[in-house]
């Protein structure tokens, strides 16, 4: 009964996890179809079957509030989202969340807010022993402490994370390329410009398992350092770069810090004209983005702008505006606060530590006391193994034995069924001499008996004479296939080819107006092999269709074609004459039929009077 009791948990969890992961796939059609969005969260509503699943549901209903800056619907309901999903099962959407609500927090420049859902997301990574979301919380606490201005820690928390990733083999090359950024930014305003380009240069050694648009930052982060080393044209082109990329993917954020990067440029070059566009086009996207840090970036250069190019009054105004701002983020008890938490962080850093420590302690004493039975039980197993390994050897051995007993007797089987197809064969071939050549011999030998009983002119004597000269030339002709034939245990497709080619080249000769043409199809092998009774048979047919066509048809073109018909060869040879009458089929094509029938072959003649003859062995 528990036995049945357990497997039916087991199957519910699988189904239940099995519908989660289709609930998840199914709204994540959000993304790319904008115009149905609201259909498939209405729909989807009905679906929720636990709590996890409405976990699931609430994450892509704050995802859609995110894209559109609604911001505090969407930080309520991630947080929801975080406080539903179940950690066994979806435990990356939980760290997805305190992700999104780092960002939410760190856009409107809470940072010790920012900075306790980083915390959160570690704290969850890590009870989910899930590495790549362990490094993402670290590279974000690195930027939350970069835009503190406190880079040394960014610096810190940045290589803790790349040293994390970096170690393990199945890390997200874009979190890898993030840590990378992280450590790049704090350095470059920390005015370490060549550490900073180090670090920045570094993401592009995994360029070719990246996403292009998912490192824009990273074209504008180089410009940016090139930009304080004075360095604008070449600044400019990085930076210009990711303004296309971010273009795509309609990166506010991004491209605030790209317009106001493009924008100190210009001033920095003197033309205060462009210099002016562009930070229009800057304020434009700091508007969008509702970042507070890009808007202490923006206002911070438009002070250094109009103060570069004598407009000492909105300078004033623009520094007074930076100030308020600035004062605003670094206020005195969120510096405490954020103290607080990094104290917090390092307790719960050490307690985690102590705890693997003593549960290390632990895992060694089991060990020792454990080692004896195992060694015992290793002993017994080794013993089981030695026995099964030589019940094994045994059977395979007599196995082995058997078997080649039977091959040595399907050897002998073979050896026997071949002399018996060659005894088969050479009796098939007798018998075709006995039919064929003895009953032509003795034409020829009857006819030149006759001779001698007729009184003939010196002209009908010199004909008769030529008909059985010819007779006996085609007998001795016969005679040779036969005993190319009989020298050959198999005649190949090359062998049939060679000899049907002699044959059309003594043709070419006697009747120089026709043309010949001899063609393999592809599909054929040259090495296909035929026993010798089907090879001198498949030649008989076409070598008297060849000579019906000559004699008979009064064609100009002669075509023999080889080709694969289930297995078979199938020869067909066609000409242009002037057909023939099936029903008046003569002694000719009678023999081809019956050569056909010996070999088990079929023979077809297709026949248009007027249009050609076609003779087809198959």
């Amino acid at each position: 009964m528990l036995r049945f009791f357990t497997l039916s948990l087991f199957i519910t969890f699988l189904s239940s996890a099995s519908f989660s992961q289709d609930l998840r796939n199914r709204l994540g059609r959000t993304y790319v179809n904008a115009d149905s969005v609201d259909i498939i969260f209405e729909l989807e509503k009905k679906n929720l079957h636990s709590a996890n699943d409405s976990g699931i549901y609430y994450f892509f209903v704050a995802e859609r509030h995110n894209r559109a800056f609604e911001n505090q619907l969407a930080h309520e309901l991630f947080l929801k989202s975080a406080s539903l999903l179940d950690p066994e099962e979806t435990n990356d959407l939980i760290s997805l969340c305190y992700i999104r609500l780092n960002r939410l927090e760190a856009n409107s420049g809470n940072w010790d807010q920012a900075l306790l859902y980083s915390q959160k997301g570690l704290e969850n990574a890590t009870v989910g022993l899930d590495s790549n979301y362990i490094g993402y919380a670290l590279l974000d606490i690195s930027v939350v402490y970069h835009d503190m201005e406190d880079y040394a820690k960014g610096v810190e928390y940045g290589k803790k994370a790349h040293e994390l990733l970096t170690r393990f083999s199945q890390a997200n090359p874009t979190f890898v390329a993030f840590s990378l950024n992280a450590i790049g930014i704090n350095f470059d305003d920390w005015d370490m410009p060549d550490s900073a380009l180090f670090y920045h240069y570094k993401i592009f050694d995994n360029i070719d398992k990246l996403d292009s648009s998912r490192i824009s930052f990273t074209f504008n982060n180089i410009g940016n350092t090139l930009l304080k080393q004075e360095k604008y044209k070449e600044a400019q082109s990085w930076i210009q770069t990711a303004v296309q990329l971010n273009m795509k993917d309609g990166d506010d954020y991004s491209l605030a810090a790209n317009y106001t990067n493009l924008g100190t440029i210009a001033y920095k070059l003197r033309d205060f004209s462009k210099a002016n566009m562009l930070m229009d086009s800057a304020f434009k996207y700091v508007e969008r983005s509702q970042s507070t840090e890009k808007m202490r970036d923006y206002l911070e250069e438009q002070y250094r702008f109009h103060k570069a190019k004598g407009d000492l009054s909105a300078a004033m105004d623009y520094l007074e505006q930076y100030s308020s701002l600035k004062d605003s983020i670094f206020k005195e008890e969120r510096i405490k606060t954020l103290g607080e938490l990094e104290a917090k962080y390092q307790v719960q850093t050490k307690e985690r530590e102590l705890a693997e420590s003593r549960a290390e302690v632990v895992e060694h004493e089991l060990l020792a006391k454990n080692r004896n039975n195992q060694i015992l039980l290793l002993v017994v197993f080794l013993l089981i193994i030695m026995g099964v390994a030589f019940f094994i050897y045994y059977r395979q051995k007599t196995k082995n034995r058997h078997l080649e007993q039977e091959a040595k007797l399907q050897q002998i089987y073979a050896e026997q069924e071949t002399q018996k197809q060659l005894h088969e064969q050479r009796n098939r071939i007798s018998s075709d001499l006995h039919d064929n050549i003895g009953a032509q011999l003795t034409f020829i030998v009857s006819s030149l008996d006759n001779l001698k009983f007729f009184e003939l002119s010196k002209e009908k004597m010199a004909g008769k004479i030529d008909q059985i000269s010819a007779f006996t030339v085609e007998t001795v002709n016969e005679l040779r296939d036969t005993i190319w034939a009989m020298n050959k245990d198999n005649i190949s497709l090359d062998d049939l080819q060679t000899r049907l080619a002699g044959l059309i080249s003594k043709a070419k000769v006697a009747c120089p107006h026709v043309n010949f043409e001899l063609e393999i199809q592809d599909e054929l092998e040259k090495d296909l092999l035929l026993n010798s009774m089907e090879g001198v048979n498949y030649f008989r047919v076409a070598q008297e269709a060849l000579n019906n066509a000559i004699k008979h048809a009064q064609a100009d073109q002669i075509k023999i074609v080889f080709s694969r018909n289930k297995g078979h060869i199938r020869v067909c040879i066609s000409d242009n004459g002037k057909g023939i009458d099936q029903a008046g089929i003569g002694n000719g094509l009678g023999n081809m039929r019956n050569r056909a029938e010996r070999i088990g072959r079929e023979l077809k003649i297709d026949s248009v009077l007027g249009q050609g003859t076609q003779v087809c062995i198959f």
